[in-house]
């Protein structure tokens, strides 16, 4: 399971009836995942959680979450699928949510053709400003926060928050695991900050063990790639003063490692940069 597959598990099964309180703006009573499937779902990913719905009112509403990391073209059809299903097996009209983690320019929240048009609910988590959810203590929204507008400056204070809530402290274990997941989605450095500081209340999540051998592991990995391009157009700018704006493109997208070792050699020997621009292109 990928890891932010876990931390969205974890926040639907402690936290759904406050995201469906914010998000769908239902006083909740209680809340159920559904955990079986309408007949003939071929699959349901794991970041898909139909949940039943009571509200106070005593009104019943079926809510369908989809997170998603990045924006795939087909998520509106492939909701609308899942949505039509669950509407026949139960007799409900859905509410359908999709919050996205990611920035993308193609995300939408309609499926039109010939003979069809959907509409849902398209959560833009990167949009959401983070000090509207730390002034407001939403504590479920705070593993959110890396993500969002001013997240990154926020994440001790989100942090804070949840530690010293009156959560049990299983429950804050696994909201503070939750955040270092995410936060590893904007940078590599932040799961690591977050270790360090709450390791000692982390360790009890079940969800750890994901952000010790596979969070951890991938932030070195991602840091020293940011460290070896680093050092490649500083090694650049020694020895032709100014590194060309195409070429730092490129660099960018080399994720190699070894490439980009190789590439800063080649920077500090190469006769002119035409040949180091050369050596850029056969390595990327």
């Amino acid at each position: 399971m990928h890891h932010y597959d876990v931390a969205s598990k974890i926040l639907m099964e402690t936290c759904r009836d406050e995201l469906i309180r914010y998000f769908a703006d239902i006083d909740v009573e209680e809340s159920t995942l559904i955990e079986e499937l309408p007949q003939e779902t071929v699959s349901l990913k794991r970041s898909d959680f139909p949940v039943m719905v009571k509200a106070k009112s005593g009104e019943k509403r079926l809510a369908l979450f989809e997170l998603q990391t990045n924006w795939e073209e087909g998520v509106p059809l492939s909701l609308l699928d899942h949505r039509t299903r669950y509407q026949i097996k139960y007799q409900m009209d859905p509410i359908s949510f999709v919050l996205l983690l990611k920035p993308s320019e193609t995300a939408t929240h309609i499926y039109e053709n010939s003979e069809v048009r959907f509409t849902f609910r398209l959560i833009k988590i990167y949009e959401m400003d983070a000090r509207t959810i730390v002034d407001e203590g939403s504590l479920c929204l705070t593993p959110f926060v890396p993500l969002m507008k001013n997240g990154p400056e926020l994440l001790t204070a989100a942090d804070d928050l949840i530690y010293q809530s009156d959560r049990s402290r299983i429950e804050k274990a696994d909201l503070l695991t939750s955040m270092a997941i995410l936060s590893g989605i904007v940078s590599p450095d932040l799961p690591v900050q977050l270790i360090n500081r709450r390791k000692d209340i982390m360790i009890e999540s079940a969800a750890y063990d994901i952000i010790k051998e596979d969070g951890i592991k991938e932030g070195l990995q991602q840091g020293m790639i940011l460290s070896a391009r680093e050092m490649l157009i500083e090694a650049i700018e020694a020895r032709f003063e100014k590194v060309p704006d195409d070429m730092v493109r490129e660099i960018e997208g080399i994720s190699e490692h070894s490439q980009l070792k190789i590439l800063v050699k080649h920077a500090i020997t190469c006769e002119n940069i035409e040949v180091l621009r050369q050596k850029l292109t056969n390595e990327g």
